[in-house]
């Protein structure tokens, strides 16, 4: 069998990370398993991957073959700027549609060998798949929410299975979506404890005491401005602590969140590392990790925290986070965009109210169903059905 992972980039983000888990899984399966032997599989893109960390795994692993497909779009648009000529609208759009097709022929006869396509972020790569009989898998890391607001939904019909992150996802979608209903399975990210915790030793340490947010700053939809004005609230409530608020990331937002920052009394005490390629040393010391999403597909912050044996403090979204956190028995939760409540629990953990020790042990103890192990059976099943 022949399978193609299409991805549109490989930038530092959930995604990407555990794509790369994935793959490694399926490599180590296809070596050990004689069923699985003769499999072959390659990872498709929109974009040329620069990322260091990315690029040397390819290297890394040769048996992998990676092509860049540049994506279907109109490249004439900003060749030809907008003019009231109808000849020359009539003409562009001709052009295009030429270009659309020859397009579509050429990845065609390019994959024309592949047994099974994965879109693997959000049916990214469904103008160039839409043509193919070949069996389709999408895999959907977000909300229902997210695939109604940007027309996704519409593009479903076309794939033979519709992978969700969790049990709540996979519940509403066929409510939602009857029609599609036999088409969609559950799959958790697969999250390799172990692995984790040796990369968090030669991860960045920060001292003294904090709260902890990880995440890409590209999004109203992470809501860090609710986390900025709970910890701000925090900090004045409990007389001004020599504490900290970490925002572990980078992205098209930070500016405008220094800028809330910069107008608040306790500016000073919050501070943005920027991106970190290994964020998990700045997790694993945190008074805990707090994710303020006002939805989620699966939020692998969540796991990665509890691998770390770190409280975690999340918005009671959906999707995730009710589900990661067994209904509060493994975590904090409280109410999207609750400013005062999440204040108070901040208070809360800093302060010892809550039994934080019996909290991380249940979520230790609950972390064997995101195994990489018992994740790829889930997906060699899928892919082998």
């Amino acid at each position: 069998m022949k399978i193609a992972f299409c991805i549109p980039d490989m930038i530092i983000g959930g995604v990407e990370a555990v794509l790369l888990r994935t793959l490694n899984e399926l490599l180590d399966t296809v070596k050990e398993n004689p069923k699985y032997a003769g499999a072959e599989i390659c990872v498709i893109t929109h974009a040329q991957i620069t990322e260091p960390l990315y690029s040397q795994w390819f290297k890394q692993h040769p048996e992998v073959k990676l092509y860049t497909f540049y994506p279907l779009q109109n490249y004439f648009e900003s060749m030809i700027a907008y003019t009231d000529f109808v000849f020359v609208r009539q003409v562009r759009k001709l052009i295009f549609s030429l270009y659309k097709k020859c397009r579509r022929l050429s990845f065609r006869n390019k994959f024309s060998d592949i047994d099974v396509f994965i879109d693997y972020k959000n049916c990214s790569f469904f103008k160039e798949l839409r043509d193919y009989k070949t069996r389709k898998i999408t895999w959907i890391h977000g909300s229902i929410g997210y695939l109604q607001d940007n027309n996704i939904d519409n593009r479903l019909p076309m794939y033979d299975n519709i992978v969700g992150l969790t049990d709540d996802f996979v519940s509403d979608f066929k409510k939602i979506f009857p029609d599609l209903a036999d088409r969609v399975v559950r799959v958790y990210n697969p999250i390799d404890i172990n692995f984790i915790r040796n990369l968090s030793k030669d991860a960045p340490h920060t001292s003294g005491k904090y709260f902890c947010h990880v995440s890409r700053l590209e999004s109203l939809q992470k809501d860090v401005r609710t986390l900025i004005a709970a910890f701000n609230e925090f900090y004045l409530d409990n007389g001004l602590p020599d504490i900290k608020l970490l925002i572990v990331g980078d992205g098209p937002q930070i500016k405008e969140l220094k800028k809330m920052v910069s107008l608040l009394p306790s500016s000073n005490n919050i501070v943005f590392t920027g991106l970190a390629r290994n964020p998990f040393g700045y997790m694993e010391n945190a008074l805990a990790n707090i994710l303020s999403s006002k939805s989620e597909g699966l939020p692998t912050v969540l796991v990665e925290s509890m691998a770390l044996g770190v409280l975690c403090i999340a918005s009671n979204c959906k999707y995730g986070p009710h589900e990661i956190l067994q209904d509060g028995k493994s975590g904090v939760l409280f109410e999207v965009g609750n400013v005062k409540q999440l204040a108070q629990i901040m208070s809360d953990v800093y302060n010892g109210k809550i039994d934080v020790s019996s909290i991380t042990q249940s979520a230790t103890e609950s972390l064997e169903r995101f195994s990489p192990k018992v994740i790829n059976k889930q997906i060699m099943d899928l892919l082998w059905k």
